[in-house]
């Protein structure tokens, strides 16, 4: 079957410098002298963006500041970052790095970690608050500050996409900050970080990575890169979540799962995403709920509306084929039926075994589960839009999303 979509030839790809494998962080220090024109004299000052806790817990935080001491590079620690980033942690971090003076940003940690370095990095030296740039109000017309990001978990591909999400508390949206002037200059993909990632934002990483790259691959605005990254990132991540979340400490998963995560950041970023990303920012803002939990959740209930069009179907049984190859169904014991013929059936089969996967992975299969009832559904599809709606492979309507969210319950 031929599924690189040919018809699509144009696109603009994007990627900072890319440095992969175990115990790459050891060359942070190096690295920050690279992008800082490997001027060995010059004093630097490292705000380094983190989350409260996991860091230092994993014991990672001490050989990431000694390394740094080794390169003579000072750090100021920013570990606020707590859930999704929101404008006032944004905000604060760049009234710190003016303070301290800092002149270089490392995020290191999961996705609103990386998100919210890109944004300090951008806010920085840009006129202005963050919420000046919200939800497309003006982009960054300078670069930031030289950038580093590493990434703890593996699903958001934050690290090479070129905006950041962002909360609103006060005017209560979730919506990006996009910009080329945002990306990151170093990228270092360390699976040995990702080893001491608990279970639960496993799953929930992997989920989000795994809907990404399907998202991606039947986006309206997916072309022949896009579709070529989605593939290669399906075949790392349809047969490795299932296997990773009961196995944490393998890091040949990790390592898949990193490279798959990664790598379909390349795919969204190149496309778009659809409507389960376009769901999942206002239930994040209203209802608090994880990320990637949501996404996961939804995905199943999203292809059952995407599979009525003819080259979804055609997508969709491309992934059936990259499961029986992969051997998932056996390795996982996912009690499903043989994969049909067909290409409609096939496209069916797909969907179960997505459903199956994350039902194997401990996520849950309906809305009610997680605390949202029909009297929540208005309200979440009156603020569902953005550009992952827009990109959806089926248009939506009010009513068309509604019954996606009925049919989730």
């Amino acid at each position: 079957m031929e599924i690189l979509n040919f018809s699509k030839k144009d696109f603009l790809f994007r990627s900072p410098r890319i440095i992969f494998g175990r115990g790459k962080i050891s060359l942070l220090g190096e690295q920050s002298r690279y992008i800082c024109e490997k001027d060995i004299k010059k004093e630097l000052n490292a705000f380094l963006v983190t989350g409260k806790s996991s860091l230092k817990k994993s014991g990672n935080l001490e050989k990431i500041l000694k390394n740094l001491n080794e390169a003579n590079i000072s750090v100021f620690i920013y570990d606020e970052i707590e859930g999704e980033p929101t404008t006032t942690v944004i905000n604060y971090g760049k009234k710190l790095v003016i303070e301290q003076k800092s002149n270089i940003i490392i995020g290191i940690g999961g996705g609103s970690v990386m998100d919210s370095a890109k944004c300090i990095s951008g806010l920085v030296t840009n006129d202005g608050i963050v919420e000046d740039y919200h939800v497309g109000r003006r982009s960054f017309d300078k670069v930031g500050l030289p950038l580093i990001l590493a990434p703890t978990t593996s699903g958001t591909g934050s690290e090479v996409t070129n905006n950041g999400v962002v909360i609103d508390p006060t005017r209560g949206i979730k919506q990006s900050i996009r910009g080329d002037k945002m990306m990151a200059h170093v990228v270092i993909l360390d699976p040995e970080l990702v080893l001491s990632c608990p279970k639960k934002y496993t799953t929930f990483s992997g989920a989000d990575a795994l809907v990404q790259s399907i998202e991606a691959f039947v986006s309206k605005a997916s072309n022949y890169l896009s579709d070529f990254f989605a593939i290669e990132s399906i075949k790392l991540l349809l047969p490795s979540l299932p296997k990773v979340v009961n196995d944490l400490l393998n890091i040949e998963l990790r390592e898949k799962m990193m490279l798959g995560s990664f790598i379909d950041g390349l795919a969204f970023a190149t496309s778009k995403l659809g409507a389960v990303h376009g769901f999942a920012h206002p239930i994040g803002v209203k209802h608090n709920i994880n990320h990637g939990l949501v996404c996961g959740l939804l995905l199943p209930y999203v292809m059952e509306y995407n599979a009525e069009l003819v080259y979804v179907q055609n997508k969709y049984a491309y992934i059936a084929d990259i499961a029986v190859q992969s051997n998932i169904i056996n390795e996982v014991d996912l009690k499903i039926k043989d994969c049909p013929d067909r290409i409609k059936d096939k496209a069916v089969w797909t969907i179960e075994l997505i459903r199956k996967i994350f039902k194997h992975c401990e996520i849950p299969l309906h809305l009610k589960e997680i605390g949202i009832t029909e009297d929540c559904i208005d309200d979440i599809v009156k603020d569902t839009k953005g550009s992952s709606l827009n990109n959806n492979p089926r248009d939506t309507d009010k009513e068309s999303l509604k019954q996606i969210l009925l049919n989730a319950l």
